[in-house]
This record gives C-alpha cells, structure tokens and sequence, in this order.
C-alpha cells in the first residue's frame, strides 16, 4: 500500500510546479525523482502513477511533478529551456530529500528529460545514487534541429521559420510543444551525449525496439558510451512510451504488460 501527498516544488527562479509525492506505509527506504517527458503531465498517461505504486510496494518514495507549462505547474513551454530543466531537477531532487530525510535519491526521467536527466548526473553526482532513462532523447540539436526543414545544415533558421519564431515567440514541434528560442539556441550547444561516459551512478536504460519519436539506436549508443554499471533493457516491438501502435491511453493488454514488466525491473534496479 501507499499514501500520496500534493507537494508544491518551488524551482530556483521562483516557479511553483504541482507534485505528488508518494510514499510506502512504512519507512522508505530509497527515494526518487520521476521527470516526465513533453505535452503530458507528471503522471505519464497513467505510467508514472503505476511505476509510483510499484515503488511504494518496495519501500521506495516517489516525487513526480508537472513541468513548467505542463499540467497544474506555473510557467509557459516556451519559456521551458534545457537549463531550466536542470533547475527543475535539482529543485525536485532537494525537496524530496526534505521529504524524505535520511535516505539518497534517485532519478528517473523519460523521453524530452532523459539527456538532461543523464547530463545532471554527470554534473552532480552526489545528488544521484541511480538513474533510469525511459525512451531517453539524448540528441537534442538532431531533434529539434537538424531534422527539421526550417533549419540550415550549419545551423541557421530560414527566413520562414525566423519570422514565426519572432511573430509567436515559440516554433511548434509535434502535437502541442512549443519551442521557445532559450531551448532552440541551447539544443544547438547542449553536449547530453558527451558526458555520458563521466555519470558515476549505476544507469538503467529502458526502450522499445519500434519507437518512432526517438530511435532505439540512440540509446544503443548511450549504452556503449557508459563507462559506470550500467543496463539496456529493450521491449521488442514496443513503441514510445512502452506501447504498442497508436494506444495512447496505455489501454492495451500488451501496453500493459510491458509496462508492468518495466516497474518490475526499475524496482529490482532502485533496490
């Protein structure tokens, strides 16, 4: 069993993110930061709020908040940058360890926080004693950059694209997500994958093989750079967000069980 708990978490520049910190019945006995991933909200369509019940299960408390712009949380997305996003985890990691006094923390981030994720744990180590990475995107400049028409190969918007960006303040990229200029101008300088092979704590990776939001080769790569103890667990014929095609409510039997199956192994991985 579990209790939960609405925690306001106050980041460095003064935002107030929505939380929800869950914890066992009896005392924890690690604790850990979950960090979602873009256009959802802290609970991951429901993922985030099994894997919190799992945890609690094994003595693991869990604080999953909105980010900036996402769900109950203050801010905008276009006002969201990478850096902004580190401060999000660093304010998330301290009022868990408030929260939870006496015992170290964990990180856990999926999808848009997973290269942030592991670049703040490469930076603080002593503020991660494991990490785990759900469909991690570690390749910010290819994603926001490099695969898109608006840019040039060298880096350099077109005209089409710099005058949306100065008309709305924001480019658009997928269903929902705004990108502000702070995150664009960051994606082409942030060096993710570059400091994977400094992260000390022992990394769990988590991807399905079919997902077409951020290729399974990049964690295959993060895998092989990794110098700590580190994991690639891979879901066969899973897609992003460890589901099959088009089930975006996590309804399907299938999408279930790897589900199920992947609380399983960041329990066993966090213990």
């Amino acid at each position: 069993m579990s209790r939960d708990s609405y925690r306001t978490v106050r980041t460095p520049d003064g935002l107030n993110l929505a939380g929800t910190l869950t914890e066992p019945d009896g005392a924890a006995r690690r604790a850990v930061l979950l960090v979602q991933g873009a256009t959802v909200t802290r609970e991951e369509g429901g993922f985030f709020t099994r894997l919190a019940a799992g945890l609690a299960e094994a003595e693991v408390a869990s604080l999953r908040v909105d980010l900036p712009g996402h769900g109950e949380s203050e801010g905008s997305q276009e006002d969201l940058s990478l850096f902004a996003l580190l401060n999000v985890i660093r304010g998330g990691i301290e009022h868990l360890a408030g929260a939870v006094p006496g015992v170290r923390t964990s990180l856990a981030a999926a999808s848009f926080s997973g290269g942030a994720a592991a670049y703040y744990a490469a930076k603080r180590p002593d503020d991660v004693e494991r990490l785990v990475l759900f469909n991690p995107l570690i390749d910010y400049r290819g994603r926001f950059i490099e695969e898109k028409s608006e840019w040039s190969t060298d880096g350099y918007l077109n005209d089409k694209g710099a005058a949306e960006l100065k008309q709305q303040g924001y480019l658009g990229h997928g269903p929902g997500f705004r990108l502000g200029r702070a995150l664009l101008n960051e994606a082409l300088w942030f060096e993710a994958r570059e400091n994977l092979p400094r992260i000390a704590a022992p990394t769990l990776i988590v991807h399905g093989t079919e997902d077409t939001f951020v290729p399974v080769e990049s964690s295959r790569a993060a895998d092989r750079a990794l110098t700590c103890e580190h994991r690639l667990l891979q879901l066969d014929g899973a897609q992003h967000g460890f589901a099959v095609h088009e089930d975006p409510e996590y309804a399907d039997p299938q999408t279930r069980a790897w589900q199920r199956q992947v609380i399983r192994e960041v329990r066993e991985w966090l213990r």
